[in-house]
């Protein structure tokens, strides 16, 4: 009986904000991380989470270097907390029952989050004004991770999903593009041998992106070496390069279709690199969608074309 007193004694002090810091703890691995995305001062955060194990009568983390990491009590508290925040969100979002209201993260690589996703977002935005959006342009392993681990709610990723955490559903297809300037001397030569472009200059992604690795590995299947004149994070920065004449880039199909479209920008044909991977929506299996997030999955469910 004492036991169950003192259990229900424990239940009432703890706080939403507690369970928050916590969770967000977890995620980015420091107080000073979560107080910056809570918007506590990070003595208020440390106070929250000292407040939080002493109630639970546990040590949620232990400290590796500079970070912290869950200890074994604090695994399994993590999913409950994520849980009742989940909760608690869609309870906020019961306050106008007829609107969809709330904060939706979304994760995405590049190719989609610059040149598909913000139509669609401002489509969403327009039928739902009471939603708030974050969207973060992220590689696709990036996006996974941050889906699991909640800093996302939902994600769009151009590599196989392979985790038991998340669902995932194919959502587009996309393909790689050879693109030159419309000037280029190979422009209108029709198909053409990886081994014809030996000599050629490229401008090509910095970041590990999908495109950069499968186009890596196929081109080194073929040729020994590469002439990279310029790498860049920015998609636009390499498109913009390659039609000023720096050399030929391969990217997203979807990234360079607009311009394709309006002649900026023109296409060789290389067998070797005639691939298509699909694009995925995901989100976590476990853990239930907030209202935002449900939303916004059942739109996009609805616009999938692969």
């Amino acid at each position: 009986m004492l036991s169950n007193l003192r259990l229900c004694e424990c239940q009432v002090k703890i706080t939403l904000r507690q369970i928050a810091v916590f969770e967000s703890v977890a995620r980015t691995g420091s107080v000073a991380g979560a107080a910056e995305e809570i918007g506590l001062s990070p003595s208020a955060a440390s106070m929250s989470l000292k407040d939080f194990e002493t109630h639970l009568g546990v040590r949620l983390f232990a400290r590796s270097g500079r970070r912290l990491l869950l200890s074994d009590q604090g695994r399994p508290m993590l999913e409950m907390a994520r849980r009742v925040l989940v909760q608690v969100a869609d309870m906020e979002a019961l306050s106008l029952p007829e609107e969809v209201r709330g904060r939706l993260r979304i994760g995405a690589v590049a190719s989609v989050a610059d040149h598909v996703l913000p139509r669609l977002c401002a489509t969403f935005m327009r039928r739902h004004p009471g939603v708030r959006m974050e969207l973060r342009v992220q590689p696709s392993q990036d996006v996974m991770e941050g889906v699991r681990n909640m800093a996302f709610d939902i994600g769009f990723v151009g590599s196989p999903v392979n985790s038991s955490y998340l669902d995932a559903q194919p959502w587009r297809r996309d393909a790689l593009a050879v693109c030159a300037a419309p000037e280029h001397p190979l422009v209108g030569r029709g198909e053409m041998p990886l081994a014809a472009l030996a000599d050629e200059a490229w401008v090509l992604e910095k970041t590990q992106s999908s495109e950069r690795i499968f186009f890596t590995v196929e081109v080194l299947k073929s040729l020994n070496s590469l002439n990279i004149v310029l790498e860049a994070d920015s998609v636009e920065a390499i498109k913009r390069a390659v039609r000023d004449g720096a050399g030929l880039a391969c990217l997203s199909r979807m990234a360079v279709e607009d311009e394709v479209a309006r002649g900026e920008l023109a296409l060789l044909d290389i067998p070797e690199l005639r691939f298509t991977r699909i694009v995925s929506l995901i989100s976590r299996r476990d853990t239930p969608l907030p209202a935002a997030a449900r939303a916004f999955h059942a739109f996009a469910s609805q616009l999938a074309e692969a």
